[in-house]
């Protein structure tokens, strides 16, 4: 079926995208374990190399100040006592280290080897060696370190390390130099692991090597003036870390430089990049197996499962059917509770309460918190805290499974105020599901009791206003049917039938007017330009009064007040508000209609009659129900009627997109005010000029 074979492919898809997550997700982890080796080795090789150097400095450091105390030593005693000095002596007595210093010696203001600890063989001309050509000019008062030189008296590579001997008055007087085998800090750097291609060297900031070591290799006077490492101290870095293909050699490298203080001297380490990732390649290595490894896991993993679902295709395919079946089943039930407007609430085993329907928190105003977990005795209590105080309260869960068992026939309504006043009926049923132990429903029958109210005393109200006509339609015909009468009294007989029958008539038709208006709405309304005042003055002139009773004061503006309306539903509308003035004024009183234009906010100006008498009035309560249909404010009898009138009317006026309003004062009579949209021109509305209305026009004039 199509659904499986859907299903299927879904679940492959799923199984697949699975499979490329879990081989996306491996291959980033071990990515990131791999890049995170990396930094690692990098930050670990960075602090080896930092540490080297601080070493290196160290070194350094001690050897020149301990130099520097040998050369400051001969040449305070060469001040002393000249050439008298004895550097062989000073060698054999230990005071001049002759491991470390090889050679020391003084060289006169004219460049001539003069004085040394070791003999000197002929006369030794050194004025052009840079250790002495520094210092001739002035006096600097730093150690001078030399680049490698070959000794003209050794024969073998040594760095010279000076200072200017000046006398008292300032004249140059010679150079004390003291000679240092390279050997010595190569000795040194020998004994640091650094790998076949490891770098140790001590250079002078001209960017020649003193001393220059990689791996076994020792290598003195070496130029690396481009190294980056020189670049980074004119910008006044003092110590680094970079990485990058050496000048000298171009081997790649991480190197580390540290400025020597008080020195025109730098030391720096550097390791080979392969030799310091080795460890991070050998663990790459076994990253990419694992993870080679753990791909394979994966896609024979991914293999069988899709296997496995093919296997299982079929029997998706038999059992599809029954679970379409469940499944539609359980959507209507799901659509059917959730879209009903009766109440549901669900209690668990433990008669707490489960689940609570939107239609019951509509009706109680409860929210699904406040209610979930209660206990049915809560909930009984909370619900009965919901009736409406006199009405009779909820009789609780217990009492009312009782009554479902006992007497399952019998109604149980429930009264509640909030949110708003209902009428709602409760009913329980008992379930036998393991999740559900019973189910509490609610049915807000609030419209049909009160359409049963409205029955009974539309009933009631249609009942007492035919008895009468009917009770004199059926004296007088039984009089006319049992009784011979001169012709003077038959006549008074018919004609006192015939009002009463036209009496019933006329209530009937209120009552065909309502339910036609209800049904069709303004379908059968007639809409043209009506001339209120014409319409007015032409329906009074037709009007019947009342006995000893005068027509109404008109208040009415000379100029025509034009509405679009269906001229004779807007007679009726005003013939029963005007018949209500005088049926309600007895002792009679003027009733008077004023009929003007009503200039506010609205973008269309509106026209109002207001039709006012000096009646029985009523209170605001009564105001407030008056286009109730059937309710009377009158209840004594005394007035006849039906109490449809004003219903009909505010049928008719919401059908002309007007408004009812109505003012009463008990005792002192009722101001009725109808409101329509005008229609008319500006220029009409403002200055009174009669517009004849042509057979196009249809729909109100903008007046904008």
């Amino acid at each position: 079926m199509p659904a499986i074979a859907t299903h299927y492919r879904r679940s492959l898809v799923l199984l697949w995208l699975a499979a490329a997550l879990l081989l996306g997700l491996t291959w980033w982890h071990v990515i990131a374990l791999v890049s995170d080796s990396h930094t690692k080795e990098l930050a670990a090789a960075e602090r080896d190399l930092a540490n080297l150097t601080r070493v290196s400095q160290e070194h350094a450091n001690r050897t020149f100040r301990a130099t520097d105390q040998v050369i400051r030593f001969i040449q305070s005693r060469y001040l002393e006592i000249g050439n008298q000095l004895n550097l062989t002596a000073l060698s054999e007595q230990g005071v001049i280290d002759a491991e470390i210093f090889p050679q020391v010696g003084i060289i006169d203001a004219k460049g001539l080897y003069v004085l040394a600890n070791r003999p000197i063989t002929g006369k030794l001309d050194l004025s052009d060696r840079e250790h002495f050509k520094v210092h001739i000019k002035a006096d600097t008062g730093e150690l001078f370190v030399s680049k490698p030189v070959l000794g003209r008296s050794t024969g073998k590579w040594s760095i010279q390390l000076t200072r200017r001997i000046t006398r008292p008055n300032g004249e140059f007087a010679g150079v004390v130099v003291v000679s240092i085998d390279p050997n010595y800090f190569t000795r040194f750097y020998g004994e640091l692991k650094l790998g076949n291609q490891g770098l140790l060297a001590l250079y002078g900031l001209d960017g020649v090597a003193r001393v220059r070591k990689v791996g076994t290799k020792e290598e003195f006077g070496t130029k690396a003036t481009d190294a980056t490492l020189f670049a980074r101290i004119a910008q006044g870095q003092t110590e680094g870390t970079y990485t990058k293909r050496s000048v000298v050699d171009g081997v790649e490298r991480m190197f580390y430089f540290r400025k020597i203080p008080g020195y025109q001297l730098v030391v720096v380490a550097g390791l080979d990049t392969q030799y310091l990732l080795a460890n991070h390649q050998r663990a790459k290595e076994a990253l990419w197996l694992q993870a080679g490894m753990v791909s394979l896991l994966i896609m024979a993993l991914a293999v069988a499962m899709t296997r496995y679902l093919w296997q299982i295709r079929r029997e998706m395919r038999m059992r599809q059917q029954a679970q379409r079946q469940i499944e539609d089943r359980n959507e209507q039930l799901n659509a059917i509770f959730e879209l009903s407007p009766d109440g549901v609430v669900t209690f668990d085993p433990q008669l707490r309460v489960k689940y609570i329907s939107p239609a019951f928190i509509q009706m109680t105003g409860a929210q699904a918190v406040q209610l979930a977990g209660l206990h049915e005795a809560e909930f009984s209590d909370w619900l009965a805290l919901c009736s409406t105080p006199g009405a009779t309260p909820f009789i609780g869960m217990a009492a009312l499974r009782q009554r479902i068992i006992h007497s399952p026939e019998d109604r149980t309504l429930l009264e509640v105020s909030q949110p708003i006043k209902r009428v709602i009926q409760v009913g329980l049923r008992c379930s036998q599901a393991s999740t559900v132990s019973q189910i509490l429903y609610l049915h807000d029958v609030t419209h049909e009791t009160e359409v049963d109210r409205m029955k009974s005393e539309f009933l009631a109200t249609a009942a007492h206003e035919l008895r009468t006509p009917m009770a004199s339609i059926l004296g007088f015909s039984e009089l006319l049917l049992n009784d011979d009468f001169d012709a003077t009294a038959r006549q008074e007989f018919v004609s006192t039938i015939y009002k009463q029958s036209t009496l019933m008539a006329h209530i009937l038709n209120e009552l065909l007017d309502l339910a036609r208006i209800e049904a069709r709405r303004d379908k059968d309304f007639c809409y043209e330009r009506v001339d209120l005042q014409a319409l007015i003055t032409d329906m009074l002139k037709g009007y019947p009064l009342p006995a000893e009773r005068s027509l109404p004061l008109l208040d009415m503006p000379l100029q025509p007040l034009y509405l679009l309306a269906d001229a004779g539903k807007l007679r009726q509308a005003l013939l029963n508000v005007i018949s209500n003035a005088y049926k309600y004024s007895p002792d009679g009183g003027a009733v008077q209609i004023k009929a003007a234009v009503q200039q506010d906010d609205a973008p269309v100006p509106r026209i109002c009659v207001e039709i006012t008498d000096c009646g029985i009035g009523m209170t605001p309560e009564q105001a407030a129900r008056v286009c109730e249909r059937f309710y009377r404010a009158d209840d004594s009898g005394k007035i006849l009627g039906t109490g449809l009138g004003m219903s009909i009317v505010k049928e008719i006026i919401d059908l002309h997109n007007g408004t009812l309003s109505l003012t009463s004062t008990p005792g002192q009579g009722t101001c009725v005010r109808l409101c329509w949209p005008a229609y008319a021109t500006s220029h009409e509305l403002r200055h009174g000029v009669s517009v004849n209305l042509r057979a196009s026009d249809t729909s109100p004039t903008d007046l904008a």
